[in-house]
């Protein structure tokens, strides 16, 4: 049997420094010269056609020798915006600058005839091609229109829109071509096509021409600075010579010249608008502008596209996980049953199809507690095996995804029908509890242009390497993969692994009745609400700032009731972020520690009067205090609180004037009324007023938590926490906090407060 061919190292390719190969393309002229000193220090060997002065006659010459200095402040002045017409060697140019290090780059690129009416023709085609960008939805309807302009723009025989993935492989998402031009249409490159440098310089230059790829490159003379020794650094030069390997690259796709414009996407590179002719070709430096123009407006639309589908996705995983929360929470339920009536909630908020929860101590089949599943999932002890796996693996605390789960976990490869997809995340770093969301496969069929897993091959007896050959629809049948996860799938899962901290604490607490558990359930309470807070008030946050941009920005072209569809987004996001951060100081409650002392509570109540002012003076009531409170001994913030909460609610629901709230309190040996006299204490404090008043059988219900008697905007809205917030205050001094009231006859919050600390 012959030897196996060496594995090709395409790693020469990721280091082959294109940006100091040391010459430019045949169709500009380069001058270097010293920035402080303006004395021309390199220029391209073919000054004299263009310049009618070879390069020994221009080194060490200033600046003004090329351009007047005229011309220089004005293309000086129109660096970084795009080319200036000026005249150099008695011929117009198109000229650009830019710096590399200590030196200035000037590039000048000759016009021809056909190019004195370029701006005018680019601009009216620019002006034609906008209406149609805001004119259609959807990216490929965006990128569509995008290639034919460009086509139209430049003269390219074919266009196409080429799509970066995650892995750095490109797809043609959209092209425009000449009949008779080969098409590339859906076909996939290997990310070998476009190393990591190459990548680096598309982003950082967003237009790079290659106007003849039978050209021989000219040099720089000297070839490197004379101060420093090295070659001029090019990155930024228009006129930039091109690597070999590209260049037989493009031959053998039959290309006689190529121009390519970056997509940029929130500063990163998105993909590119490649363009390809089958002969040589020059595209001037206007025309190149206005290609850079549309490509902007075109990453604007895009970026737009894509922000209001996330915000869009956000709002609702928000909901769902809102859902979760509440149904997994819920006094009394158990996990197993909470799961088994949410379990569609739980699968929908990353978009799979199975989950299972790794809840207990031990991950042994035998003596360890069986994980909870959910929907299509691999079997109980498959799903330990995997745990095991993770916990084992150095790193595997935080959150982990991959579509082939089959390469990272063997012994899974041959469930792909159910866990080809996962995405977990660790509930607890000293304990191997996690949530996993499985996906099953999705079997597709990729077309390659060429076959992907030969991208090039190398010379015989030289490390030199030569690109394919051949760019035949190449198909692969791509098997075990699910489809990704996305950024906002792994996002929502940390969300949740937030809200399910204190659920799944409680659980092992319950389920375990070990003081360990205990005490780690109460040292990872107090990390919940930091947890949390991080976890979904960000994307809450970025669903609020997002609509706002996006009604800004476009507002004024959606239709009336876009608009409010928009704006009802945005309020859903605050209300939303408002439950959370009532949730949030709920859940902390239970974690304080009370700073006992002795309190005036009549200044305590004039402090929350203040805080409550505005409230008070909407609701236009005045406020009766018949007589001074007595000093007690409390938690003088927390009560405080109870204050403004009980002030703000008697406020808010009156009706018919009068409006007015009363404060007071029913002292040791003083007759009661029935109601104030439930709970035995020395004082009884109340608040009462005269408004709509709440019927007996919710006299309970108010005190849950975000229960509202009315619809959520009726009587100045609020999410229904802060009365479910004063009684637990309350209970944690020791006293009990109530309520006695009709409908019509207004309402009196009583309360009452230990007597201190034991």
């Amino acid at each position: 049997m012959p030897p196996s061919p060496p594995e090709i190292d395409l790693s020469q390719c990721e280091r082959e420094p294109i940006h100091l190969l040391g010459g430019v393309q045949p169709h500009g002229v380069l001058v270097a010269f010293h920035a402080a000193s303006s004395r021309i220090t390199v220029v391209s060997a073919n000054t004299e056609p263009l310049l009618g002065a070879s390069p020994p006659a221009l080194l060490g010459q200033p600046i003004t020798a090329v351009l007047d200095a005229e011309s220089l402040a004005r293309v000086r002045a129109g660096t970084g915006t795009g080319p200036v017409r000026v005249r150099a060697g008695g011929r117009a140019c198109s000229a650009l600058l830019h710096a590399s290090g200590d030196a200035s780059v000037l590039e000048l690129e000759p016009l021809t005839d056909a190019d004195t009416r370029v701006e005018e023709d680019a601009l009216e085609a620019i002006h034609a091609l906008v209406a149609p960008l805001g004119q259609v939805r959807g990216t490929s309807a965006l990128l569509q229109v995008a290639a034919e302009g460009v086509r139209a723009l430049t003269g390219f025989d074919r266009v196409m829109v080429y799509r970066f993935h995650a892995d750095w492989h490109g797809e043609v998402v959209a092209e425009s071509r000449a009949e008779g031009v080969d098409g590339f249409m859906g076909l996939h490159f290997p990310a070998s096509d476009i190393p990591a440098q190459a990548r680096a310089l598309y982003r950082r230059s967003p237009l790079r021409l290659i106007a003849d790829v039978h050209a021989r490159p000219v040099g720089l003379v000297p070839p490197t600075l004379p101060d420093t020794g090295q070659p001029l650094d090019l990155s930024g030069a228009a006129l930039r010579s091109v690597s070999e390997v590209h260049l037989e690259y493009l031959r053998n796709m039959g290309v006689g010249a190529s121009f390519s414009v970056s997509l940029l996407k929130d500063g990163e590179l998105w993909g590119l608008i490649a363009c390809h002719h089958l002969s040589p070709r020059h595209v001037s430096a206007q025309r190149r502008q206005a290609c850079e123009v549309l490509a902007r407006l075109l990453s604007l639309q895009l970026g737009a596209e894509e922000r209001g589908a996330d915000a869009a996705t956000r709002v609702h995983r928000a909901e769902l996980l809102s859902r979760l929360v509440a149904g997994l929470g819920g006094e009394g339920v158990s996990l197993p049953s909470a799961l088994e009536t949410h379990g569609a909630l739980l699968m929908d908020l990353t978009g799979a199809t199975g989950v299972a929860l790794v809840l207990g101590e031990r991950l042994d089949a035998e003596q360890g507690e069986a994980p909870l599943l959910v929907g299509q999932t691999p079997t109980p002890k498959e799903v330990l095996a995997l745990a095991t796996r993770l916990a084992s693996t150095p790193g595997g605390s935080g959150t982990l995804h991959t579509e082939r789960l089959g390469a990272l976990h063997p012994p899974l490869a041959g469930r792909a029908d159910v866990a080809a997809g996962l995405l977990a995340v660790r509930l607890d770093p000293q304990a191997p509890r996690f949530v996993f969301w499985f996906r099953p496969e999705v079997a597709r069929t990729v077309t390659w242009a060429g076959n992907p897993h030969k991208p090039a091959q190398p010379e015989p007896g030289h490390a030199r390497l030569h690109p394919r050959a051949s760019f035949e629809a190449w198909r692969e049948d791509v098997r075990g993969a699910s489809t990704p996860w996305t950024q906002a799938d792994v996002e929502a899962a940390e969300s949740f692994r937030g809200a399910l901290v204190g659920v799944v604490l409680r659980h092992a607490a319950e389920l375990a009745r070990l003081s360990r558990a205990l005490a780690r359930s109460n040292a990872e309470l107090e990390s919940f609400s930091g947890t949390v807070g991080h976890d979904l008030r960000e994307p809450l946050r970025g669903i609020q700032q997002y609509t706002t941009f996006f009604l800004e920005d476009h507002g004024a072209a959606l239709a009336p009731d876009g608009r409010e569809q928009l704006q009802s987004v945005t309020w859903l996001a605050r209300r939303a972020q408002a439950l959370l951060e009532d949730l949030f100081e709920y859940s902390r409650l239970g974690r304080i520690e009370l700073a006992w002392r002795e309190v005036d509570m009549h200044a305590l109540v004039e402090e929350a009067l203040a805080v409550v002012a505005s409230r008070l003076q909407e609701g236009e009531a005045d406020v009766r205090l018949p007589r001074r409170l007595p000093r007690v001994a409390c938690d003088a913030v927390r009560i405080r609180q109870v204050w403004e909460n009980l002030l703000a609610n008697a406020a808010k629901y009156q009706a018919a004037a009068p409006h007015w709230v009363e404060v007071g309190y029913h002292g040791p040996g003083e007759p009661r009324p029935e109601a104030a006299a439930r709970h035995d204490a020395p004082y009884v404090f109340f608040v009462k007023d005269p408004g709509i008043g709440i019927a007996s059988r919710f006299h309970e219900a108010i005190f849950d938590m975000f229960r509202r008697l009315h619809p959520v905007q009726a009587y100045g809205g609020g999410t229904g926490a802060g009365l479910a917030i004063a009684r637990r205050l309350v209970r944690l001094h020791g006293g009990e906090l109530w309520v006695d009231s009709s409908p019509g006859q207004g309402a009196t919050f009583y309360f009452t407060l230990g007597r201190g600390p034991a």
